[in-house]
């Protein structure tokens, strides 16, 4: 692969994540000519990146005289102490919902969130915005999967919790005690691809949950290795044309260096095993792991460039409602080229992507104010 050129702040927040997730000491040499400005950089860097929590776990592995200066330093901790609390909320929301769905015979898989945090040095440490859950049921004799995921959005609902439904095939939306929760009927967005469904459908028929403590006294159901190796390579891969970011690809730098690149026989896909291959030049790069790969180092450098240089940030034009209109229309076009690289069929042969531009135009005509703003689809 061809080493993209980075900046020092971009080098350095490489640097403090690989130290975090390897668990070892940062190359000091690189911090030892940074400026208040390169950390105040790295810090924003971290922050757009959602990793600012983890890359703390860097920097209190830096001698005392090479961190950051005190000013930022407590800001940063404050930060990782506010998330902290957070983190600790998130779990005791996902324990009680769990225990409370299991009264009624279903069954809740924690999708990445604090249950992926488990395989981090520091679980708490994991940035996350929401809590994914897989609804299915415990008792097949009683009620179907699909039962169970309607029953799991009525019981919510009979508490007075609004649920939308309308806007995802793949999961219902609510908020649960302050936290956007996403109850999945599937695990990926199946109207964009038809490799999406064919990897829905390969991943249901190979659910092996596991049960993990994730409080005290208090277990959860998360997936099992070879299911999150393919669910997390796909999320990640998913996002490459908008929304790719570092974040990903530190859970797949956790893969890596947990379960190693274990891929099934059935894999085939040419285009996604590129992307994994790119995902894994990436982590090997920069992040610390040592798993053997080829392949994909094209690919490596276009992501790369688009996380540390995303679409929608370099390029939101900032003057008229009609100029973000344009923006809106020129980002969707490179989303589908980009995407189109690795999952996506050709527009005139893919009727699952067609059903999504429908169902996204009726979106914005019900409220045309999206067409303008920034709100994200």
């Amino acid at each position: 692969m061809k080493e993209i050129k980075l900046t020092l702040p971009q080098r350095m927040l490489f640097a403090l994540l690989k130290a975090a997730l390897q668990e070892q000491e940062p190359e000091v040499s690189l911090f030892e000519q940074a400026t208040e400005n390169d950390w105040k950089e790295c810090s924003r860097l971290s922050t757009q990146q959602g990793v600012v929590i983890m890359a703390w776990d860097g920097i209190v592995r830096l001698p005392s005289s090479l961190q950051p200066p005190q000013e930022l330093k407590i800001a940063w901790a404050l930060a990782v102490e506010k998330y902290e609390r957070k983190y600790q909320h998130y779990c005791e929301v996902v324990c009680r919902l769990s225990a409370y769905y299991r009264q009624y015979d279903i069954q809740t898989l924690q999708l990445k969130g604090v249950g992926f945090s488990t395989l981090y040095p520091v679980p708490s440490h994991r940035e996350g915005g929401d809590i994914d859950i897989y609804t299915y049921s415990a008792s097949p004799e009683k009620l179907t999967d699909q039962e169970a995921n309607d029953l799991a959005n009525r019981l919510v609902e009979q508490h007075g919790v609004s649920v939308e439904y309308d806007r995802w095939e793949k999961h219902s939306l609510f908020i649960y005690r302050g936290i956007p929760v996403e109850n999945h009927r599937y695990f990926l967005d199946i109207e964009r691809s038809k490799l999406a469904q064919q990897m829905d459908q390969f991943l249901k028929d190979r659910l092996r949950p596991q049960s993990v403590e994730l409080l005290p006294g208090k277990h959860i159901l998360i997936p099992d290795p070879a299911f999150n190796t393919l669910f997390i390579a796909f999320h990640t891969i998913q996002h490459f044309g908008y929304g790719l970011a570092i974040h990903h690809l530190c859970d797949w730098a956790c893969i890596l260096k947990h379960f190693g690149l274990q891929l099934p026989a059935e894999l085939t896909d040419a285009r996604f095993l590129e992307g994994i291959a790119a995902m894994t030049e990436l982590c090997n790069r920069y992040l610390g792991t040592c798993v053997p790969v080829s392949g994909g180092e094209k690919l490596a450098e276009e992501m790369m460039y688009e996380m540390l240089y995303p679409f929608d940030v370099e390029a939101y034009p900032k003057s008229t409602p009609w100029d973000f209109l344009k923006f809106k229309v020129k980002r969707f076009v490179y989303t589908v080229k980009v995407k189109n690289r690795i999952l996506y069929t050709p527009l005139w042969r893919n009727p699952v992507f067609w059903n999504k531009i429908k169902k996204t135009i009726v979106w914005h005509l019900r409220s045309p104010k999206r067409m303008i703003s920034e709100t994200k689809e």
